[in-house]
């Protein structure tokens, strides 16, 4: 349900935001999640937890379609690149914390309680972050809002070189990150033997350094190099590297080695791709609409990546298989930033 609603609204939604205002929908999102928390935490249904899912997910959606461009306006423009690596750095950073903190969270309360707690959280900042931003003004010209002309921008947006090939250079990454990160634990606890606890903190150390290729991306795109050239390299050393995290060798040492430059010269992606919004964009009326793309991009990467490796794996009854599933998506991947190579940005 989550990675379905920004499938679905991902660009739709970046086109509200470049309509009605980024900061109203970033805060509008928070709300919506939430009441998606505490909704969640009571519900005592199947199809109420799921509905309540929907509206975290398009808050989640909101606010992550709605932010950069915000960063955007308040930075400098020599800082741009460095600011928006650190912003795409609150995926691994909340992942990975989460799954150190949950084991001990959980010794006191449930899920229902994880969840009141999450809400409560972003209450506080949701308060703080409308205080910290009364300043910003909305940087797009008053227009009537119709669906006619969300519509219309979503169709520029879309079929513009640029964007779509950001969105879908991301659907590659994306899809390769969930599926290693997301059976890792399984992998490591079926080969080798660990704990479950174990295997999540070794995992969420996995998922902790992509960070580090986050903020090095922005540091080398301030440097100046070029944003093709350091996504080629990252298709190229992830699709190496999972041929190292899915060896038919029995070689923790060498899968884990695998996997660990897997995701820190993965994290050069992300920086690149979603700090080349504002350069890919249409226009600066936009950004937030090419933002929709890279992060639907996003979503339909996560949404397929588990289930097709979970599918090969079951049907060749061996890991080994993830290396020529993960090697040809590189593959795809480093082509389509060739082509990006050849659009210049506006």
């Amino acid at each position: 349900i989550f990675n379905l609603t920004g499938l679905f609204l991902g660009t739709f939604t970046g086109a509200i935001a470049d309509a009605i205002g980024h900061r109203r929908l970033m805060l509008t999102g928070l709300v919506f999640q939430i009441i998606g928390s505490f909704l969640g935490s009571f519900s005592d249904s199947y199809h109420g937890l799921l509905a309540s899912r929907f509206l975290e997910g398009a808050g989640f959606l909101a606010v992550i379609v709605s932010t950069p461009t915000l960063i955007f306006q308040v930075v400098k423009p020599k800082d741009i690149a460095v600011a928006l690596s650190i912003w795409t750095c609150y995926l691994p950073a909340g992942a990975s914390l989460m799954m150190i903190l949950l084991p001990f969270i959980l010794t006191g309360t449930d899920w229902k309680g994880l969840w009141q707690i999450n809400g409560v959280i972003l209450i506080a900042y949701t308060f703080l972050l409308s205080k910290k931003t009364s300043h910003i003004k909305f940087m797009n010209k008053s227009t009537s809002v119709t669906f006619k002309k969300l519509m219309k921008d979503v169709i520029r947006t879309s079929t513009s070189a640029g964007p779509l090939l950001l969105g879908l250079i991301f659907v590659t990454y994306a899809l390769q990150w969930l599926a290693v990160m997301g059976f890792l634990p399984t992998m490591i606890i079926e080969k080798y033997g660990f704990s479950k606890s174990m295997a999540s903190i070794l995992t969420a150390i996995v998922v902790f350094v992509n960070i580090f290729g986050n903020l090095v991306g922005g540091r080398c795109l301030k440097k100046g190099i070029q944003r093709w050239k350091l996504v080629a390299f990252a298709c190229t050393v992830m699709g190496a590297s999972s041929f190292a995290i899915y060896s038919v060798d029995t070689n923790f040492i060498l899968n884990y080695t695998g996997c660990l430059i897997f995701s820190i010269f993965g994290g050069l992606i992300p920086a690149s791709i979603l700090g080349g919004v504002p350069d890919y964009a249409p226009s600066k009326n936009l950004i937030a609409t090419t933002n929709g793309i890279v992060i639907q991009g996003g979503q339909a990467g996560q949404l397929m990546g588990p289930p097709i490796l979970a599918y090969l794996v079951s049907q060749t009854g061996s890991w080994s298989c993830g290396s020529l599933f993960l090697g040809s998506v590189a593959f795809i991947g480093l082509v389509l930033t060739l082509c990006l190579s050849r659009v210049k940005p506006n």
